[in-house]
């Protein structure tokens, strides 16, 4: 009994030792492996960081164009919500596109999610919303 009664002093203690749950393990470099595929153009890549519902979505867009000429590609800001596994980015994506050479900025409003398959593996950040039209695509 005196144990139990020592385990139910120790319990706040350990908790408050432990921190709240961090549910962004890994976003700076799944987002940052994004960014890089988008800014070689790797368009197949980049799309498995996106979510299966949204997938074509996203490959509709982006196909393969040789007038397109992507000159930096970021996440501008992340934030992460404590709860549910989301966190919401802007990413930037610099380009001009032939015959103009003008240098154009593309933003989309990222949405990702943490989706846990198992229990026991870790999970995979996605991004689970389609992007707004491109400038030449509309």
């Amino acid at each position: 009994m005196r144990n139990l009664w020592a385990l139910l002093l120790l319990c706040p203690l350990l908790t408050a030792c432990l921190g709240s749950v961090d549910v962004g393990p890994g976003l700076d470099k799944i987002s940052r492996g994004f960014s890089e595929s988008m800014r070689w153009s790797d368009f197949p890549n980049a799309a498995t960081y996106v979510h299966l519902d949204v997938r074509d979505a996203f490959l509709e867009q982006f196909q393969e164009d040789e007038d397109l000429h992507i000159v930096d590609s970021h996440i501008l800001s992340v934030n992460i919500h404590q709860h549910g596994g989301q966190a919401d980015a802007v990413y930037v994506m610099e380009y001009y596109r032939l015959p103009s050479s003008q240098i154009k900025k593309w933003r989309w409003q990222q949405r990702w999610r943490l989706i846990q398959v198992k229990v026991t593996k870790p999970g995979a950040w996605l991004i689970e919303n389609e992007p707004p039209a491109l400038p030449w695509r509309q």
